[in-house]
């Protein structure tokens, strides 16, 4: 290496220095560091919110079509000869099919199940666990049914969170035309929240 390529590495090394010490990217030699040491703060708990209670309003929405929907495919006529009928005759096992199937199409339903409502009392007709231990008996009084149920329902609504015998839900009724002058036959689907 000649004399002026090392003349010219020390003099570019010393610019070089000369910029870093001057941005700041570099301490000059035999400054001491100062040590920075963190400060203890006071540990408190994170404050856990409170789960907030679901928004039910668009589940309501959605039980209340399931519902109505559900009362405009029932056949209206087996309903109401069962009712006049009882669990013997032959429109039963049509109405009870037709539940199941309706319960089937959504995972999120627990029940599907046929109401009367008369003089202020509300009475089950077929559920689609009927005969099992979950579900109700032919013409069963319903008596802490959805405050909602006390006067006849003419139109589909959505009900809940109520809690009932059998849990917590949101609820779907639609009424169900089955040709019978003396009665309100409703339909209800049950979400369990």
């Amino acid at each position: 290496m000649t004399r002026s390529s090392v003349l010219k590495t020390g003099a570019l090394l010393l610019v070089l220095s000369t910029i870093l010490l001057v941005a700041g990217c570099t301490q000059p030699a035999g400054e001491a560091t100062p040590t920075v040491t963190p400060t203890p703060t006071a540990t408190t708990s994170p404050t856990v919110p409170a789960t907030p209670a679901p928004d039910t309003t668009a589940l309501k929405a959605e039980v209340t079509l399931l519902a109505a929907t559900f009362a405009e495919e029932i056949d209206g006529t087996a309903l109401g000869t069962v009712l006049t009928d009882g669990p013997n005759s032959t429109a039963f096992p049509t109405v009870l099919g037709q539940l199941v199937a309706f319960k089937a199409t959504d995972p999120r339903i627990a029940y599907v199940y046929t109401l009367e409502q008369r003089n202020g009392t509300v009475r089950f007709i077929v559920d689609s666990d009927y005969s099992m231990p979950d579900g109700s008996a032919y013409l069963h009084e319903y008596p802490d049914a959805p405050v909602e149920l006390e006067m006849p329902v003419t139109a589909p609504i959505g009900v809940g969170p109520y809690t009932d015998s059998w849990g917590t839900f949101v609820s779907g009724f639609a009424p169900v035309q089955t040709g019978l002058e003396d009665t309100t036959v409703l339909i209800g689907v049950d979400i369990r929240v």
